[in-house]
């Protein structure tokens, strides 16, 4: 194996069975040679294990596949970053088992990454509800190139303001990784966190393609992202958020900051989430918000007013 542009793939399993195969094979079908493969089912109730183990006998005759199987569920960040440190690939992927990698993905990653002094590549992605309904997160025209410039480079702002790179396209410079820390562990998930200390000290590169198919389901951990009245990925976000505070230097990025402070503290808000909404306005002030939207939200926080009926209707479920 030629370790001069290898990439390490973590792909981490929860009750991901119907999925995981599509997911295993998107690796192996890769154009980029020069893969290792890292496999973590994270304690699976369903048949993951099972399939996961069978897939194993049938594709790894040579024994080089790492396969983790934890007996109960762990903290994500605390298992990804187990297969993170004895990883030995210049590059790095995440993969969820139920998403896949289409087959130039990695191939287009290691180029662009090979020919340039960026820390993080990303691509277009797209994104597979569970309904059926396809779109891409960039919209594109007939040519299947995005409408739009997308903007890389110095990202910082912009991904403090918003969600605006998927995640799943995103393939690291291991060593950089490594060198700020890698998965936060005190987190419930790692996403925002991670773009937001990587784009900070190192350039993001784009690549105009779509590398990646990215699956929105009901029943996944992220769709929980605002669940009434419990939440487990708000005070995460607040706590990253209270990172961003710290990391920022120009009025822009305060602005950003503000930003999405308030629109966290809506969403917290609107779940009925109003002991984090209360730490959202806390951190509002301190960033220095104001505004007739700030002041609303203040009152709310304070008064407790329950809307969430409403919320839940126009959003079609309760997370």
């Amino acid at each position: 194996m030629d370790n001069s542009n290898l990439v390490t793939v973590i792909c981490t399993c929860y009750n991901q069975e119907p999925f995981v195969i599509n997911a295993l094979d998107s690796v192996l079908f890769q154009k980029h040679g020069e893969i290792e493969l890292i496999i973590i089912d994270n304690g699976s109730i369903d048949g993951s294990q099972e399939t996961i183990r069978q897939w194993l006998s049938e594709n790894d005759k040579d024994k080089k596949i790492i396969s983790i199987f934890h007996k109960e569920r762990k903290n994500y960040c605390e298992v990804f970053n187990e297969a993170l440190w004895v990883s030995k690939g210049k590059y790095l992927a995440d993969l969820a088992a139920d998403d896949y990698f289409y087959p130039n993905h990695l191939k287009e990653a290691v180029q662009k990454l090979e020919n340039s002094d960026a820390g993080v590549y990303f691509c277009n992605a797209m994104l597979q509800k569970d309904t059926g309904f396809s779109s891409p997160f960039y919209p594109t025209n007939e040519k299947g190139n995005s409408r739009y410039n997308v903007r890389d480079g110095d990202v910082y702002s912009l991904l403090v303001k918003k969600y605006a790179i998927c995640t799943a396209t995103l393939v690291f410079v291991t060593e950089l990784l490594k060198k700020e820390g890698v998965y936060d562990e005190k987190l419930t998930y790692e996403d925002f966190d991670i773009l937001i200390r990587m784009s900070r000290k190192y350039p993001f590169i784009y690549h105009d393609s779509v590398g990646v198919l990215k699956r929105i389901l009901s029943t996944s951990f992220a769709s929980g992202q605002y669940r009434y009245k419990n939440s487990q990925m708000l005070p995460s976000t607040y706590k990253v958020c209270e990172k961003i505070h710290e990391l920022n230097r120009s009025a822009e990025e305060r602005e950003a900051l503000r930003f999405r402070i308030l629109h966290e503290a809506k969403h917290a808000l609107f779940s009925a989430n109003f002991e984090i909404a209360e730490k959202f306005m806390e951190l509002a002030k301190k960033a220095g918000c104001t505004g007739i939207k700030y002041l609303l939200f203040r009152i709310w926080s304070k008064r407790h007013f329950d809307l969430s009926t409403f919320y839940f209707l126009w959003k079609g479920n309760k997370g």
